[in-house]
């Protein structure tokens, strides 16, 4: 008797173990899917990779500006600068996939994998391509005293005065100066590259006749076309912008398949949940179509883009290798 009854104590014991389990996991469970309905429900940190008051901490904050206005939610835009943007990947790479530490991305991610030797992320696999925000096309721009006002022009003069011509840039592997070796390939012209500290500093030499040519986005070069301090040759756009509708694209100066842009995004740690993606791009897409965060873009001679994940993650893609080659081919390396 005894042992039946101990038989039956722990039976009913076991069953009250196995009701209890399937309480837990059931309230696991309910947990997991009520976090991922309330995501965000504490504050997301938008990490810009360079210092405030520049192009990517603008748009950043402009698209936190407007993700606060429409959601309520919090978003605290961090700067970790240094190490051409590495420093601020790296910590988002090796972040919690949780939707609460992001990176607003830019050209920089597509290049650095490449540029830079024994990085501790690799941009290709350990971010997370959520929506791209906007960019802003590439305008070749030239020393009001170089003669000539077309980059058809430019082109031929460039032929005719081989190794007369300086071009300046913001450092070695940024975007301007990748933008110039791509235009060295179409072109089959040559020039001397002067890498300088920093864009601000190229604008200066330009005016000052220090170098001849930089090919910078439209954003920093719309303030000193507008004001005729240096000329504007052409866009590397598929269409005339419309903060510069006098400037012809490359194409219609007979340069072929160059496309260049500075442009920005959001990504996230490597294996972000799926929620959070779906939600972050969800809502970057509708602040992207109200007209407040459209006329800030605009304002700074930037577009809007948006779009999907995939499709974010396909022109990443591409990009890397677009720029990988030119670097490899060239023997770049970050000083």
């Amino acid at each position: 008797m005894r042992r039946g009854r101990a038989s039956g104590i722990e039976g009913a014991s076991r069953r009250r173990c196995g009701v209890g389990a399937v309480v837990a996991l059931v309230a696991f469970a309910w947990c997991n899917v009520a976090g991922a309905e309330n995501y965000p429900s504490r504050p997301i940190h938008l990490i810009v990779p360079y210092a405030a008051g520049g192009a990517v901490d603008i748009v950043a904050r402009a698209v936190g500006a407007a993700l606060t206005g429409k959601y309520g939610w919090t978003v605290v835009v961090e700067n970790r600068t240094g190490a051409g943007g590495n420093i601020a990947s790296a910590f988002v790479a090796h972040a919690a996939p949780d939707g609460y530490t992001l990176l607003t991305a830019s050209n920089a991610n597509t290049v650095n994998g490449s540029l830079y030797a024994n990085l501790s992320y690799d941009p290709a696999t350990d971010l997370t391509p959520i929506v791209r925000i906007g960019h802003a096309p590439i305008v070749l721009l030239a020393s009001p005293a170089l003669p000539v006002n077309s980059a058809r022009e430019l082109v031929a003069y460039a032929k005719a005065h081989p190794g007369t011509l300086n071009v300046g840039s913001g450092g070695v592997g940024t975007s301007e100066h990748l933008a110039f070796e791509l235009f060295k390939r179409r072109s089959g012209i040559e020039a001397t590259h002067v890498p300088f500290r920093g864009g601000a500093l190229v604008f200066q030499a330009l005016i000052a006749d220090q170098v001849q040519l930089f090919f910078s986005n439209q954003l920093q070069a719309m303030p000193f076309v507008q004001a005729g301090s240096i000329k504007a040759l052409a866009i590397a756009n598929p269409t005339r912008s419309s903060q510069l509708p006098d400037v012809p694209t490359m194409a219609e100066e007979g340069i072929a398949d160059f496309v260049v842009a500075t442009w920005w995004g959001v990504m996230g740690p490597r294996g972000l949940a799926s929620e959070a993606v779906d939600t972050l791009n969800r809502a970057v897409n509708a602040v992207l179509e109200a007209p407040e965060l459209t006329n800030r873009l605009e304002s700074l001679g930037a577009e809007r883009l948006g779009g999907t994940p995939a499709a974010f993650a396909d022109f990443f893609k591409g990009e890397t290798t677009t720029w990988s080659a030119i670097i490899r081919a060239e023997g770049i390396k970050a000083e």
